[in-house]
């Protein structure tokens, strides 16, 4: 089992996490994805389950809406029921009952297909993945649409402008329809650090500083050498 898949695991541990630590976990487990190879960092088994959906939602023509009921179950119905996330994680609650939750939540609100899919992660005690399952899905979906998350971090919030120029930029170079994830780092001073799977791309100040710096370092060290060299002749 990869690092990857051992952190999935661990923190989806029945019971281990609150729901407000297992966002949080969501949230920090999202930027990761957005700064490497997103589905080498999701894992086997979320991609494995969220593969399966797609390819049955796509077989139906319904790979938006299954998209859409994932968000709004995850996203909504959690935040708007406090303990249902942590209900359907326990084990100490027996599947029969988790099942009649799900239907009775979400018949006539969701397609069946998303339906008899938390159903199906039910039976196979796999209900505490379900938002990195959503997570695999998203990523397969944007990825069978040559789209690929850009996280961009820059100092201050870029204007109008900046962000056309910027995803123009980002479409040349990665050959792929950006979906920009914006963070900002004052501390860069200015400029941007672009990740982008694999790639980075740094124009900050901070690291201009940085580089500047060991170059006058180095020059200094030099100098200093080379003095010392002249004066051992003599």
């Amino acid at each position: 089992m990869s690092m990857n898949e051992s952190f999935v695991e661990s923190v989806q541990t029945p019971g281990a996490l609150s729901p407000e630590e297992l966002a949080r976990t969501q949230a920090m487990y999202e930027s990761m994805l957005v700064q490497s190879d997103a589905m080498a960092t999701l894992g086997r088994i979320p991609k494995s389950y969220a593969e399966a959906l797609m390819d049955v939602a796509e077989a139906r023509g319904q790979v938006v809406q299954v998209g859409m009921d994932y968000h709004d179950f995850v996203h909504e119905a959690f935040p708007a029921l406090p303990g249902l996330e942590v209900y359907l994680d326990s084990p100490a609650i027996n599947k029969k009952k988790k099942d009649e939750i799900i239907v009775q939540l979400l018949e006539g609100k969701a397609t069946p297909l998303f339906i008899d899919f938390l159903r199906v992660l039910n039976s196979k005690d796999r209900l505490g993945m379900l938002r990195f399952i959503g997570i695999a899905y998203r990523t397969i979906y944007e990825e069978r649409k040559n789209r690929i998350r850009v996280l961009v971090e820059s100092a201050s919030p870029l204007s109008e402008e900046q962000w056309k120029s910027l995803t123009e930029s980002l479409v040349l170079v990665l050959g792929k329809r950006p979906i920009i994830v914006a963070k900002e780092k004052p501390e860069l001073i200015g400029g941007l650090v672009i990740h982008a799977g694999d790639k980075v791309f740094d124009t900050s100040v901070r690291t201009q500083l940085f580089t500047l710096r060991n170059q006058l370092l180095a020059r200094g060290t030099h100098e200093i050498q080379s003095r010392r060299d002249r004066f051992s002749h003599h």
